[in-house]
């Protein structure tokens, strides 16, 4: 979805609302821990002030996720909000702050779908938890340790330290 700048410019600092949807497909194509999505929608609004475009809004899925910790599979309901400035390529405020967030505009026109995929993927998570506090599976038995306690001893001693452990346990 486009969003021409000569349409905003005729509004003179009145807001245009946008509604669009982002292809599932790509999405979980771009993203390596996405297992299944469903179609993203987005929505918000473009508006012009001064020699800035301004475009804001959230979107809304839900994300398909399989626990990095216990590989319990999950559905993340994702909320993206999303804020974005813009200026012409030419605009000498863009020259002023190097670290600035402002996006130079090459056409007449504001491409919200790519900027809106990057948005999305950048706020999924690269290592999904189905809760904060998962416990993960026993490195020993394998159980799922959120459903079932294990006494197996998880203790990893250092090869190279072994041996003191052998000379502590002769002076008690």
């Amino acid at each position: 979805m486009n969003i021409k700048l000569a349409e905003l410019e005729h509004r003179k600092g009145e807001p245009l609302p946008f509604q669009l949807t982002l292809d599932a497909a790509e999405l979980k194509n771009r993203h390596q821990e996405i297992r299944g999505i469903t179609p993203v929608n987005a929505e918000g609004e473009a508006v012009q002030l001064g020699n800035l475009y301004y475009v804001k809004g959230s979107m809304r899925a839900d994300v398909d996720f399989v626990c990095a910790r216990c590989l319990k599979p999950f559905t993340h309901h994702a909320a993206v909000d999303f804020s974005e400035t813009f200026a012409s390529a030419d605009d000498p405020v863009l020259g002023e702050d190097e670290d600035s967030d402002i996006i130079p505009l090459e056409g007449d026109e504001i491409e919200l779908t790519a900027l809106l995929q990057e948005d999305f993927l950048l706020a999924m998570p690269t290592f999904p938890l189905c809760e904060e506090d998962c416990k993960g599976l026993c490195p020993t038995c394998g159980v799922n340790r959120n459903e079932t306690a294990c006494s197996c001893k998880n203790e990893r001693i250092d090869p190279r330290l072994a041996g003191l452990a052998d000379f502590f346990k002769d002076s008690k």
